[in-house]
């Protein structure tokens, strides 16, 4: 990490970066979906339709249609259909937990196989429901933090797929509790930021090392230092937004901080450092899902905002070399 005030973050947006539309989701517009990633494939699916919860996965193919991508469906979710749930994929099979029926928070956890394009319920968790957590994956094992119970939460679940068992980590979340939060892994590291905890937003940014099982404090995503280097820190704060990686390094966009937000923010852990570049030219959103595969970053659906009769079933696609070209988005 450098030390602060030796790095200088960009004075104003840049255009780098373009925002390209890709193959509308084959399925019924919704928001608070889910999402995992099989090698080169990405599996969305369940989430909320602005009336009712719904069960039914899609799989997405970055390569087909010139690069566009194509949708298909598979099996449909057998748990009860839901919203806010986390998903995660391990060792060639991925994971569902958590989430909200509309009456009760989750634990149950489902696997779904792609070679046999179906769905085995494995161990719940063993706590209280949730939804609004964040899951991802690492070293063959899968995990799950914060999240809402009634209570906001930073308690640390790892999921052992080989003896289908949850283990409550000692070492939980660094820092504030919080929900909405987004996740991602750079080089067999996790990262969890953002949220909302109380009514507030959440600037403490934190990175998980398996190799030490333990939480290691980033630099805050606010302008809370008095060194320079994030004196343009102003919209990176946020919850209900999305994230993926390219390249071994981050971007987030969507969600909201009081309003909905426009702005694209890259973090390269290299220095631990953030840079604002080009703003979505889509409708500003919350709950979208992001993902990555064979190294593309993507973010699809979402609603204007809670309860909104409005859902979206639109999917772009961030490609950050290439200048920004309004006319393709």
């Amino acid at each position: 990490m450098l030390v602060a005030g030796c790095h200088s973050s960009s004075s104003s947006t840049t255009t780098l970066g373009n925002w390209i539309r890709r193959s509308d989701f084959n399925g019924v517009a919704r928001s608070g979906a889910v999402c995992f990633v099989i090698g080169d494939t990405a599996y969305v699916g369940t989430g909320f339709d602005g009336t009712n919860r719904l069960s039914d996965f899609w799989k997405f193919d970055p390569t087909v249609n010139g690069g566009y991508g194509g949708w298909i469906q598979i099996a449909d979710f057998p748990g009860t259909a839901r919203n806010g749930a986390v998903g995660f994929g391990v060792n060639g099979k991925g994971y569902v937990t958590t989430g909200y029926d509309g009456n009760n928070y989750l634990n149950d956890c489902w696997m779904y196989d792609p070679a046999t394009n179906s769905w085995t319920q494995k161990a719940s968790m063993p706590t209280n429901g949730r939804f609004g957590a964040v899951a991802f994956a690492l070293d063959g094992k899968g995990y799950v933090t914060t999240g809402y119970d009634g209570n906001y939460l930073k308690d640390f679940w790892e999921y052992d797929p080989a003896t289908d068992q949850w283990t409550l980590k000692p070492n939980s979340l660094g820092g504030t509790k919080r929900m909405y939060a987004m996740s991602f892994v750079i080089n067999d590291t996790a990262y969890v930021v953002g949220g909302v905890n109380n009514g507030s937003l959440v600037a403490d940014f934190w990175a998980y090392d398996p190799s030490q099982d333990t939480w290691i404090r980033k630099r805050d995503i606010a302008n809370t230092s008095s060194a320079s280097y994030d004196d343009n820190y102003t919209s990176i704060e946020r919850q209900q937004g999305a994230a993926f990686v390219i390249n071994d390094t981050a971007y987030i966009a969507t969600g909201m901080a009081g309003s909905n937000l426009n702005t694209t923010w890259q973090y390269d852990p290299k220095v631990d450092l953030w840079t604002q570049r080009t703003n979505i030219e889509f409708q500003p959103r919350v709950g979208a899902v992001g993902f990555s595969v064979k190294n593309r970053g993507f973010i699809a659906l979402g609603t204007p905002s809670q309860g909104s009769l409005i859902e979206y079933d639109d999917l772009r696609e961030f490609q950050p070399n290439v200048p920004d070209n309004t006319t393709d988005d």
